[in-house]
């Protein structure tokens, strides 16, 4: 347990005491396994089907294993803060899975807590020793944490996996400082339109065992990725691609496009596998998501509204 980081956990207005790997908060405890809290076990929604990816792809999307930018770029592009912004700041992460936002926000010069529900020891082995992070294995939705106390609350691609999404945007809010900023993602309620086979598939995937529906992906995803890579070449193609053939094909994005085939087959199955396989896929409404922020943040923010995603974001001046 980094003691760098104690003071900001709290429960129901009790501050911890560590003592012998446990955390303890009034009469409630809690253990210390690997310098992480745990504060739900691993038998949880997240852990067959984001477990599996941890499992299977551990590094795959962490910048400094398939020496790309693709992370860096994402985060700097879709926050649209310079990368000083982020120095000595401290950051709730909520929804580290397996760490490659951790490792940008870290080589960006932060202070991270970040938090999962399971397989938060991925993520941990992946960054390494770094005394500016703790891991947390806890609900975003039952954080042991201190309310208004932290510089930025991020969180990425994690927002629609929750049950009830607009409630765990209210929540989430309450942890960044008044003068704090916030970073949250959603999908697009667009993409039902955009990305029909998944919402088609999802009510059969996901009643499926994950590792069936994952061996099911990888056994066809070769000649899915062969097919996508020629209908790609038109601009119907790639409508009727988009539309109607379930693999994720990143062939023409602009950070992984220069990646070899294997990779990219690979890549594929990760992302076809996250489109089917959770629990929870319900993107917010832009409206909801602006009124919320209307009622808890201080700083001016902005809404973007694009086809796939949707982002709340505190506007950086300097």
């Amino acid at each position: 347990m980094n003691p760098n980081f104690l003071s900001f956990f709290e429960i129901d207005g009790q501050e911890p005491v560590i003592k012998n790997n446990f955390f303890y908060f009034s009469q409630n405890k809690f253990p210390v396994i690997n310098g992480i809290p745990r504060f739900t076990s691993d038998a949880s929604y997240v852990a067959n089907n984001f477990g599996k990816l941890r499992e299977k792809h551990a590094t795959l999307q962490l910048d400094s294993k398939n020496e790309t930018s693709d992370r860096r770029k994402t985060i700097l592009g879709r926050t649209k803060w310079p990368s000083h912004f982020f120095k000595n700041k401290a950051i709730l992460e909520c929804g580290c899975g397996a760490g490659p936002d951790t490792e940008i926000l870290l080589s960006l010069g932060a202070r991270v807590i970040a938090v999962d529900m399971a397989g938060v020891d991925i993520a941990k082995k992946n960054i390494g020793i770094n005394d500016n992070v703790q891991f947390i294995q806890a609900s975003i939705l039952d954080l042991p944490l201190k309310m208004k106390s932290f510089d930025i609350v991020f969180c990425h691609r994690v927002l629609q996996h929750t049950p009830n999404p607009a409630e765990t945007l209210s929540y989430l809010l309450k942890f960044v400082k008044e003068n704090g900023a916030v970073f949250i993602h959603s999908y697009s309620p667009g993409l039902k339109k955009i990305n029909p086979w998944k919402y088609a598939l999802r009510p059969i995937t996901t009643r499926m065992s994950p590792e069936i529906l994952y061996k099911l992906i990888k056994l066809y995803a070769k000649p899915a990725y062969r097919v996508t890579n020629l209908l790609n070449r038109k601009k119907f193609g790639r409508t009727f691609v988009k539309k109607f053939i379930p693999f994720r094909n990143h062939k023409l994005h602009p950070y992984l496009s220069e990646k070899n085939d294997d990779f990219l087959i690979e890549y594929g199955i990760h992302d076809t596998f996250d489109s089917l396989s959770p629990m929870f896929d319900n993107p917010i409404e832009p409206d909801t998501m602006e009124q919320i922020a209307k009622n808890n943040l201080k700083q001016p923010y902005e809404i973007i509204k694009t086809p796939t995603i949707t982002l709340l974001r505190t506007i950086i001046t300097h």
